[in-house]
């Protein structure tokens, strides 16, 4: 048995510990040196009184305490403990389709992104167990070996995107014959997720499957993606769509997500095939199917350890500098009126360090890692950081107004629309609502709502230049569409109701041979709307004459008056916490 746990650790630290002594007392040679030729016949009274007493306890109060610290910092053990060792037996590897197909949009932003979630999400709920990750396309990669660092598992699956692989196209046998490899070091259970669209152009896959089966290797496979599919996006470095893809024969290609073949390959492994419908419920799903299977798991009392000793060293040198502190050469000092001071202070440390808890358990942390998904464009995250916000403070509507951010950015005008609508019951952000809802409103081509938004958006904030110019925009755009929208309310024509009571009316004749006919009444309705259109025109002058008054004000107001309608302005952004 070895004393210490760092046996050279403390002879580097005993070393220079008798340096510390031998140099102090030489110091005390030199000072009582001094005070002799200074004092003379009273020097004897100068070493021997209580005041030299008291610095000498001092002074060894002090050495020992730096004497038991460094042997505390070489890890003194004695005495032997029996430590628990657990051998996992589970070993999953989660394979990630990273075909161009995967970049389709049928689920916003697209297929990939969600998958990443959805690789996130399995990881949490498999943080007991050995987790890979295989990219696989045309060919299969390790992306990321087996491991139960979660950190690693994060920073390997950021870096999947759509056509990263040389090798193009879906096979998913080069997917199962890659997880063999990896898993055949391993004992016990076997389990592989499979996560991809389903479409597959592989010619061995039931060679893969009977290779599976004979390994007892389990494929759960989780379809993303819809059945009426999507166009394939091709993208620059930039992530701008430059095209869409094409067959040979020059089609435009739509992916579409194959359930059958996903089911064949979980029933021939003995597993499920499960719909992807969001990252934490399928997650949940997988574990629930996976824990079916009972992984074996060993616990016993394997290993023989030496108990740490180093607290009591350590205790004590703590007491005795605490000790040498209330020594005084004038005697000890204990300062007790002092004491409820020290109570207090120690109140509010403990105080806050529970309010930094509960803050970091809170909604604040959920509404942080929405802001952080947002800064990243990842709005599925977002939307869900900020909906597990809501929960638990639901009063905020600053998070009603974050969540109809973020489904405006995933093109889903009519949520986003919604929740605006909800955050316009805050005063601090009815006016952003409104507007935000405005634009909304426009985009899925509901213009008198629109307009309605843009209205109450300026009733809050009559210096809203972006509200006033979206607001003229929209006015123009219902007069190009007839001056009509599609929940407009259509007068009822006089001249169908006359048609349905069946009657007509009596033509009189008047002085100078004039009647009453159909021309003077079609002539009554231009007139009418002739005096509609002048009071738009009106209208729209009004808002020009306030926009260019206001430009003359503040030039950077016109150009912030520049922005397109529908798209949201600079103060559309999210609330600091």
């Amino acid at each position: 048995m070895e004393l210490f746990r760092y046996p050279l650790m403390l002879a580097w630290l005993a070393a220079a510990f008798a340096a510390l002594v031998f140099f102090r007392f030489k110091a005390e040679e030199r000072r009582l040196e001094a005070a002799r030729r200074l004092l003379g016949p009273s020097f004897e009274r100068f070493i021997t009184g209580p005041a030299a007493a008291l610095r000498r306890l001092r002074g060894l109060l002090y050495l020992t305490a730096l004497g038991l610290l460094a042997l505390a910092a070489a890890g003194p053990q004695w005495g032997v403990e029996l430590s628990p060792v657990t051998d996992l037996k589970g070993n999953v590897v989660l394979a990630m389709d990273t075909s161009l197909s995967m970049g389709a949009r049928d689920l916003k932003p697209d297929r990939l992104s969600n998958a990443r979630l959805l690789l996130g999400a399995i990881a949490r709920e498999f943080a007991d167990y050995r987790i890979g990750v295989v990219a696989f396309a045309g060919e299969a990669y390790i992306q990321c070996p087996l491991t139960t660092d979660q950190d690693a598992i994060s920073y390997f699956a950021s870096g999947l995107k759509p056509g990263m692989l040389p090798a193009q196209g879906t096979d998913f046998s080069e997917a199962i014959d890659t997880t063999l490899g990896m898993l055949s070091r391993y004992g016990g259970q076997k389990v592989m997720v499979l996560i991809t669209d389903g479409e597959d152009h592989s010619t061995g896959l039931d060679t893969a499957l009977k290779a599976a089966t004979e390994q007892n290797l389990k494929i759960f496979t989780i379809g993303i993606g819809s059945p009426d599919g999507d166009l394939v996006p091709m993208t620059d470095s930039a992530g701008n769509t430059m095209e869409y893809k094409k067959d040979k024969s020059g089609k435009t290609v739509v992916s579409r997500m194959d359930e059958a073949q996903l089911m064949k390959i979980a029933s021939r492994t003995g597993a499920a095939y499960l719909r992807y419908t969001g990252p934490d419920s399928a997650a949940e799903a997988v574990r629930s199917a996976v824990g079916a299977l009972e992984l074996e798991k060993s616990k016993g009392k394997g290993r023989s350890n030496f108990k740490n000793r180093f607290q009591w060293p350590l205790a004590v040198a703590l007491v005795l500098l605490l000790i040498e502190l209330m020594v005084m050469e004038k005697g000890f000092r204990f300062t007790l009126p002092r004491l409820p001071r020290f109570r207090r202070g120690a109140a509010a440390l403990l105080l806050l360090a529970a309010a930094a808890g509960a803050e970091a358990a809170g909604p604040a942390a959920d509404a942080r890692k929405g802001g952080s998904a947002y800064g990243k464009k990842d709005w599925p995250g977002a939307v869900e950081y900020y909906s597990r916000a809501m929960q638990k403070a639901p009063a905020d509507k600053r998070l009603n107004f974050n969540i109809g951010n973020a489904y405006y950015r995933q093109e889903d005008y009519g949520k986003a629309g919604e929740f605006f609508d909800q955050a316009a019951a805050s005063p601090k952000v009815a006016a952003r609502a409104q507007y935000n809802r405005g634009n909304a409103l426009f985009k899925s081509g509901d213009l008198a709502g629109a307009i309605a938004g843009y209205r109450k958006a300026l009733t809050l904030d009559p210096k809203d230049e972006n509200a006033k110019f979206n607001l003229q925009k929209a006015l123009e755009q219902k007069k190009k569409s007839g001056g009509k929208c599609d929940n407009d309310k259509k007068e009822p024509d006089k001249k169908d109701e006359d048609k349905k009571k069946g009657g007509q009316d009596k033509k009189e004749d008047k002085p100078g041979g004039e009647k009453d006919g159909p021309e003077k009444e079609k002539q009554k309705e231009q007139e009418k709307k002739k005096a509609e259109a002048r009071e738009r025109s009106r209208q729209i002058l009004e808002m020009m004459k306030e926009k260019e008054k206001a430009a003359a004000r503040d030039p950077e107001a016109l150009k912030q008056a520049a922005m397109k309608p529908g798209k949201p302005p600079p103060q559309n952004r999210l609330e600091d916490w």
